[in-house]
């Protein structure tokens, strides 16, 4: 007589049965076992993949302070601005030549009006000074920065 089971791919019930299924090893070390049924996402193979599928990033935060002649290497950031970088300017070095502290200042503040970027004061001395790129929105009401092509801030918080 023809096996059912056997004829529509199925396994045979009686068959199953008689084998002997052996008690999985208990481990008590926390790592995934040999027999687990899941990918181990820290071997080499998934971190390969992760970096090649992730973009590289294509913003930075530019960090400045005054150079040892007490000057701001300003060249290029006004690209650097409109590419959607953010520049944060430290003159907290500055703390004892008010006078040079002014003038940062201020060309710092002319590098925004010429690009119609604001500067952002972080601090209650104005030594530590902010731009915000492109596609870049800082809430001043309650203080939130964000991006808007990544809907960091909705539409209804602006």
């Amino acid at each position: 007589m023809v096996n059912l089971y056997r004829l529509l791919g199925l396994p045979d019930p009686s068959k199953v049965n008689q084998r002997a299924s052996k008690p999985k090893k208990v481990s008590v070390d926390p790592g995934p076992q040999a027999d687990d049924k899941f990918h181990d996402l820290g071997e080499d193979v998934w971190s390969e993949r992760t970096n090649r599928i992730t973009p590289r990033p294509s913003r930075r935060v530019v960090y400045l302070r005054p150079d040892d002649l007490h000057r701001l290497p300003l060249q290029g950031m006004e690209q650097d601005l409109m590419e959607g970088d953010m520049v944060l300017v430290d003159l907290g070095s500055l703390t004892h030549m008010p006078s040079q502290q002014d003038v940062c200042k201020r060309r710092v503040q002319e590098m925004g009006e010429r690009i119609g970027y604001p500067v952002f004061s972080l601090n209650e001395s104005d030594t530590l000074l902010m731009v915000a790129g492109a596609m870049t929105r800082v809430d001043t009401v309650r203080h939130k920065l964000g991006m808007a092509i990544w809907g960091q801030l909705p539409e209804s918080e602006v």
